[in-house]
């Protein structure tokens, strides 16, 4: 238990610190063609409440993924789209018991609110101020998330059924 606890302490001080000389653009991207997005409650010391949400494209909105004073340390969620290379995954993060607010990696406005660390892009890093800047401490520990990408590979059976169809499709053409 108290190696986990200096690894959630390491994790939370590299996601106050990461590094950010202008306000950067907070956007994650999907390393890789098929790829499925695991998003990991790493810590929090935050006295105001807050949910990280995923902003799904597909319905225009915002799902819940998980919260910083009822998520256990380690609960995770994956979510339910498979990712192309390239493709950017954005997030909001609402305080719902506190300063009531929203942030969004979409919205330029707020990036201030984010710091991600890409510099291994399987694995990034987000850190969260939940307080508005410049109003908020910059410490980006107030809720701290990891964005996993796996890499889906088909099933040999489903490589079989789409190698069926593909065959089905080439002898109604002849």
């Amino acid at each position: 238990m108290k190696n986990r606890n200096t690894i959630i302490a390491l994790a939370i001080t590299s996601a106050a610190t990461m590094a950010h000389a202008d306000i950067a653009d907070p956007g994650v991207y999907s390393p890789f063609n098929n790829a499925q997005a695991k998003i990991t409650f790493i810590g929090s010391s935050a006295g105001y409440t807050g949910v990280m949400n995923w902003i799904n494209p597909d319905i225009s909105a915002s799902v819940a993924l998980l919260n910083n004073h009822e998520s256990a340390i380690g609960d995770s969620v994956i979510l339910p789209t498979i990712f192309q290379a390239g493709e950017r995954i954005d997030f909001s993060y609402e305080v719902i018991r506190g300063g009531l607010d929203l942030f969004e990696t979409s919205d330029a406005a707020d990036w201030a609110q984010f710091r991600v660390d890409a510099s291994d892009p399987a694995n990034v890093w987000i850190g969260v101020e939940d307080i508005r800047l410049p109003g908020g401490d910059s410490d980006y520990n107030d809720a701290v998330f990891q964005v996993s990408f796996i890499q889906v590979v088909p099933t040999p059976g489903s490589m079989t059924l789409m190698s069926a169809g593909v065959l089905m499709v080439s002898r109604r053409r002849r």
